[in-house]
């Protein structure tokens, strides 16, 4: 019972998180992105990244 609670409590912010990515938004939290120089982001696509990671916070969240 106990680790179904817990399994809950983490699952609750990365769906929160992949919803907001999936929305292209939210590039500042991303690691790595958010320390890159204003000309080296200019080379990213950022709603495309974000999208990306919302995939991937989805996985994360129903693998478990």
């Amino acid at each position: 019972m106990n680790g179904a609670i817990v399994t809950f409590v983490i699952l609750i912010p990365f769906l929160i998180l992949a919803i907001f990515l999936s929305k292209g938004k939210g590039a500042s939290l991303l690691a790595g992105y958010n320390t890159m120089s204003d000309n080296k982001k200019a080379e990213y696509d950022e709603v495309a990244l974000c999208k990306f990671m919302g995939k991937i916070m989805y996985g994360i969240s129903f693998a478990y």
